[in-house]
């Protein structure tokens, strides 16, 4: 095995085509990550063992094999390593195996280095950060607000216990997935698989959770483990009440469920179960004693990230990260922590760094200047929530008020119309 100088996260793309290769490798390096490649099945297997990668990037058609037979012969032998698999075309049924045998997202092709660079972040912040088993309601879960530790003391009390279900209610990016995982890893279930589906983006949720034929899907594959929910009010009445039916047929086996969700009030036969366990969890800006803590933790994380050695804030900086007012949660916090920390060799972040990291300009929906149509400030504000979002349509239509469908409407007959215009002025 080889060992590496760098700290950097090293990144294993299996392609039999050299220019998707080349493009990840350019892309995944560029932001500082390790690039080693493979062209076929055998090749992935020796390079994997020589250089231990921190994530497989793995194409479903190989000319030695099946991509979705590799990710199983990777997970028997490196059963952490988070994978992401990569098709020109991928019908439902081979995305559910996918991700049955491990893979964390899938991207089509040809990849789009943005998509491709935030897949790899998300999967890699999913891996397990220690090797050791986390003894049982030791939870990571980092703050010191008042409101932070009656998260963590409702949580570590239900770490040990046999409980089904629960739901974490909060605001878009306050950090529900991180503390959905902070209890799967401080429960009895830690040792098994911890999976998450974003219902509002699936495809075909139903066809994820049970599998394509009615056998495997994400519900069996996190079988003693912990199954995460995103936005879980998006899954449609039916398949919340068939979800329900099959917790209660295997109860002796049945993952934890964890709903996410950003609707207090949402509704459904699932989350109405769920919500017997509720945990709410507050906006970052009521919770100011998080901030701090949260800041030097991401810090430290970008720091091992990047093999850089970071001495914490100035006063001025602590000030001007308590004085902002994170409208983005702690995404928002992580995110900035991140960007300023790309940009340094190392040494202590000074306020001005802060300053422009959480300074941007005016959105382009603000009426600044002369008069503008309406429709035309309106489509502006659409987009600018859709980014506050994160490109996630659910989120943005919850944000706006607005049903997704109303949401969608709206964005086909704006596409529509500047279809038609282009056409006129061509």
């Amino acid at each position: 095995m080889r060992t590496s100088e760098s700290q950097s996260p090293r990144i294993l793309v299996v392609d039999d085509d050299a220019v998707v290769r080349r493009m990840a490798s350019e892309t995944l390096g560029r932001a500082g990550y390790a690039v080693v490649q493979a062209c076929s099945t055998t090749e992935a297997l020796r390079v994997a063992a020589d250089e231990e990668p921190a994530l497989a990037i793995v194409d479903l058609v190989l000319p030695d094999g099946d991509g979705i037979e590799l990710l199983s012969q990777l997970r028997a032998s490196w059963p952490t390593l988070p994978a992401l698999v990569v098709a020109a075309y991928v019908e439902p049924r081979s995305i559910v195996e996918a991700m049955r045998r491990g893979a964390h997202d899938y991207l089509s092709k040809p990849l789009d280095p943005d998509v491709l660079l935030s897949a790899c972040r998300a999967a890699l912040a999913r891996r397990p950060v220690v090797k050791a088993p986390v003894r049982p309601a030791e939870l990571p879960i980092v703050g010191a607000s008042a409101e932070t530790a009656r998260v963590r003391e409702t949580l570590s009390r239900l770490a040990p216990t046999r409980a089904a279900g629960v739901l974490i209610v909060g605001d878009a990016g306050v950090g529900k997935t991180w503390l959905a995982g902070a209890l799967h890893a401080g429960s009895h279930r830690h040792h098994a698989p911890c999976l998450l589906l974003d219902c509002g983006r699936a495809f075909a949720p139903a066809v994820a959770l049970f599998g394509a034929d009615g056998n495997g899907g994400l519900l069996t594959a996190a079988a003693g483990g912990t199954l995460i929910l995103d936005d879980v009010e998006c899954l449609a009445r039916d398949v919340q009440a068939a979800l329900l039916d099959w917790l209660e047929k295997h109860r002796g086996t049945a993952p934890l469920v964890v709903g996410l969700t950003t609707q207090a009030a949402a509704e459904g036969p699932l989350v109405a179960w769920l919500d017997r366990a509720s945990v709410p969890v507050p906006p970052l800006c009521e919770r100011t004693g998080d901030i701090l803590p949260l800041a030097r933790h991401f810090l430290a994380e970008a720091g091992a990230l990047h093999g850089r050695q970071f001495l914490g804030f100035t006063p001025d900086a602590e000030h001007r990260l308590l004085g902002h007012g994170w409208p983005g949660n702690v995404r928002e916090l992580r995110e900035t922590i991140a960007r300023i920390a790309e940009g340094l060799a190392g040494g202590t972040v000074r306020g001005e760094q802060i300053a422009l990291a959480t300074r941007g300009p005016a959105p382009a929906w603000m009426p600044i200047g002369s008069p503008r149509p309406l429709k035309e400030i309106e489509d502006a504000y659409i987009d600018y929530v859709i980014t506050l979002a994160g490109g996630n349509k659910t989120r943005a239509a919850q944000l706006l008020g607005i049903a997704r469908e109303t949401l969608r409407t709206r964005m086909i007959a704006r596409n529509a119309e500047n279809h038609v215009s282009g056409e006129r002025t061509a």
